[in-house]
């Protein structure tokens, strides 16, 4: 009798990524300790990240950079006031995924579907009709962020739906915190990352 041999699995080669994230001490010995919240923001619900995709020293040390200089805007804002320890720390992590674990939302099908969701959605809920109404604007969307922010993640889930699967990374580049950099306002935004399941994460450092 033959035997009948199974062909071999091909392994796909992952997408190895590094990212960082800035916040107080207190609050990186904590994620350290238990991992990472997440928590809804610009690209869904996640763990946020500036992106260090190429293996240099200088491509991480400016996604340290820009994580530092974020932090340091959140310090002065107060938000670390409560914190034991208040110095600033960076939490770097190695991230590896497959291509279909990823959603890049600077696609520029991507971009457009969710800036028109996002303006249909706000004229319905600020009454805007008209361009002019849109003009004068600004200061009635800043305040209602978490609305956007709940726009995008329905955005997000109705994706996941319609292409019956999850995804464990979101992509979108970001505005660079000012001062981070004096090139970056040359270049515009920078890459971000934001990890909705944390099993992708394969190691962990805290930088000081």
């Amino acid at each position: 009798m033959a035997t009948v041999t199974s062909e071999p699995e091909v392994q796909t080669p992952k997408i190895r990524v590094r990212g960082t994230h800035g916040t107080s001490l207190s609050r990186a010995r904590l994620i350290e300790e238990h991992g990472f919240v997440a928590k809804p923001g610009r690209i869904g619900v996640g763990a946020y990240f500036w992106t260090a995709m190429v293996e240099t020293d200088d491509c991480l040390d400016l996604a340290r950079r820009l994580a530092r200089t974020w932090a340091t805007k959140a310090e002065k804002g107060g938000q670390y006031a409560s914190d034991k320890e208040k110095s600033l720390a960076i939490v770097e992590v190695e991230v590896a995924f497959e291509e279909h674990d990823v959603l890049s939302l600077d696609d520029p099908e991507m971009t457009f579907r969710l800036w028109a969701l996002i303006r249909e959605k706000l004229a319905s809920l600020l009454g805007l009709k008209n361009d002019q109404d849109w003009e004068g604007a600004s200061d009635k969307i800043n305040k209602r962020q978490g609305e956007i922010h709940g726009f995008i993640e329905a955005f997000i889930l109705e994706l996941e739906a319609n292409l019956g699967r999850r995804f464990k990374v979101i992509f979108k580049s970001q505005a660079c915190p000012k001062y981070s950099d004096p090139v970056l306002h040359y270049i515009g935004n920078h890459s971000c990352f934001a990890i909705r399941d944390t099993n992708v994460i394969g190691s962990m450092n805290i930088t000081h």
